[in-house]
């Protein structure tokens, strides 16, 4: 049986980037980068336990685009 999918979202916060996934924060981080990273990891160890999985942050104008997988 395929469990629901993890869908990770990287979100600006004030000055700080958030990781959200079903509208809980996974981790707040200085750098958009390292949310980037840090959900990714999230994304592939769900992945690993078969759940499908996907990673979506916004792009320089500020669109949601799919960051992982790509």
């Amino acid at each position: 049986m395929v469990s629901d999918a993890v869908e990770l979202f990287v979100l600006r916060n004030g000055d700080r980037w958030t990781v959200m996934s079903d509208g809980i924060v996974r981790g707040r981080f200085d750098y958009k980068i390292d949310a980037e990273e840090a959900a990714i990891r999230m994304a592939k160890g769900a992945r690993a336990k078969g759940r499908p999985s996907g990673v979506m942050s916004p792009d320089g104008g500020s669109q949601m685009r799919q960051v992982w997988p790509n």
